[in-house]
């Protein structure tokens, strides 16, 4: 898959109308470059959150300061613009998954992502899919590729290894409780809310920042 901004805009438009999230509230950049071995293929940073030297690598590459531009005021995600190995149809299920981290936001808080992001950072790989938020995640995504793409383009999805479990994936019944759970103590949970941006849904490709990837390798 080559991300085009074009073509990334309007399936953005349509995932956000899935998720009943404002697209005015969104930032999109496009990471000029191919994805590293290892890396995650695109993520979501909530309003409140700042990129940090363990922040995911997609985006340190779109740098801190970029992010920082609009932070509190907007939605943040980032995606390298190839992404070998995926099919074109996984743009949308993939937006529509980081698209449910930003809904959890609007219904949870930042106290309460924040919790969250502890939690991920204490899980290990093999348990990271199975934590409250990435299965809501998951399902979300699942449910909106079996309504959006053809028969054909569901095949291709599932042909894929690190998606082919999406289509599978069940909601929690209580993200909220099951975190909380896990992590073994309490957090102010509050709806938070966005004011559209006056100019609108911005999508942006730009050359990566300089960060250290595997090996020492610079991307």
């Amino acid at each position: 898959m080559i991300v085009d901004p074009f073509d990334l805009r309007t399936v953005l438009i349509r995932a956000c109308r899935d998720a009943a999230i404002d697209p005015a509230t969104c930032v999109v950049w496009i990471v000029d470059a191919s994805r590293p071995g290892g890396a995650t293929p695109i993520a979501y940073l909530q309003p409140a959150g700042a990129v940090r030297g363990d922040t995911v690598q997609v985006f340190r590459a779109v740098g801190a300061e970029r992010a920082r531009a609009f932070e509190g005021s907007a939605h943040r995600f980032a995606v390298w613009r190839r992404l070998p190995g995926l099919p074109e149809a996984a743009l949308g299920p993939m937006l529509r998954h980081e698209l449910a981290h930003a809904v959890r936001w609007e219904e949870s808080g930042s106290a309460f992502y924040e919790a969250d992001e502890r939690l991920r950072a204490a899980a290990g790989s093999s348990a990271y899919a199975q934590l409250p938020t990435e299965r809501e995640a998951n399902a979300a995504a699942a449910a909106y590729a079996r309504h959006a793409l053809t028969p054909v383009e569901l095949a291709e999805l599932a042909s894929a290894p690190e998606l082919a479990g999406l289509l599978a994936a069940a909601p929690p019944a209580d993200v909220v409780r099951e975190t909380l759970a896990l992590l073994g103590g309490d957090v102010e949970v509050v709806r938070a809310h966005l004011e559209p941006q006056a100019h609108g849904t911005v999508v942006e490709v730009v050359e990566p920042v300089a960060v250290a990837g595997p090996a020492g390798r610079v991307w």
